[in-house]
């Protein structure tokens, strides 16, 4: 699957939305329709129907099919065609609470901020790729090393760099685009020793050297045992 940045780019809609009915199923096509309303805009327009893959009420998990139900809430990164959207499990979409929490409003607070920053610069990443990083001192039962850091302060709630790897996929050099101001060589410095970048599936990776990494400052994770305050992801 591609990163969130790399769905955010290549979406023509973006945005919240909630299920508002499912109707209409085919069983031969194994399709049905579901009836939206949008609650936040980030990219594109939008729309009030959705076509979704699977049957209502059941979804097989093999077909990539997907169950809906009603006053269900998705972020969704969409590409449609002729006005028309489709979804599956296999579609760029996370669900989210049946009802906003203030953890969600601080999620979506620095989604917000970091969309409006890859439209404002979205010619810097022409040619480039965000991809995803393992991190080897991430355990089951404790916090990485980039989530262990004292006295971290951002100025904004991501960073994106640029880095270029080894054979063994590791990071040998970083160049920041935008970063956190607070902490950065310190992060730097442990992204080059933790890090191990991910090359994208499916995609011919075999010249790449360069990579691009999003980073995420996840606040709400501030008293939460074992969840990253600093991640690839968003919450």
């Amino acid at each position: 699957m591609n990163t969130l940045a790399e769905n955010y780019l290549t979406a023509d809609v973006a945005g919240v939305i909630k299920i508002l009915k499912v109707y209409d199923e085919d069983p031969q096509q194994r399709t049905y329709k579901a009836d939206v309303e949008f609650e936040k805009v980030y990219k594109g327009t939008k729309f009030t129907t959705l076509n979704v893959r699977g049957l209502i009420g059941y979804a097989s998990s093999g077909a990539c099919e997907k169950d809906v139900q009603p006053h269900e809430r998705y972020l969704v990164l969409l590409s449609g065609s002729n006005g028309s959207f489709s979804i599956s499990s296999c579609s760029p979409m996370s669900r989210l609470n049946n009802k906003p929490t203030k953890d969600e409003d601080s999620q979506l607070e620095t989604l917000a901020k970091a969309f409006s920053y890859l439209d404002k610069n979205k010619f810097k990443f022409i040619g480039s790729q965000f991809t995803y990083y393992y991190d080897e001192t991430l355990g089951d039962n404790t916090k990485s090393e980039l989530s262990k850091i004292s006295n971290f302060n951002p100025k904004q709630p991501f960073a994106i760099y640029q880095v270029k790897i080894n054979d063994s996929f590791k990071i040998t050099e970083i160049s920041p685009i935008t970063s956190f101001g607070s902490k950065d060589k310190t992060i730097e410095a442990i992204m080059k020793k933790n890090l191990t970048i991910e090359t994208p599936m499916f995609k011919d990776t075999s010249k790449k050297e360069e990579y691009l990494v999003l980073l995420f400052y996840n606040k709400q994770n501030i008293n939460k045992e074992n969840r990253e305050l600093i991640s690839d992801t968003w919450h």
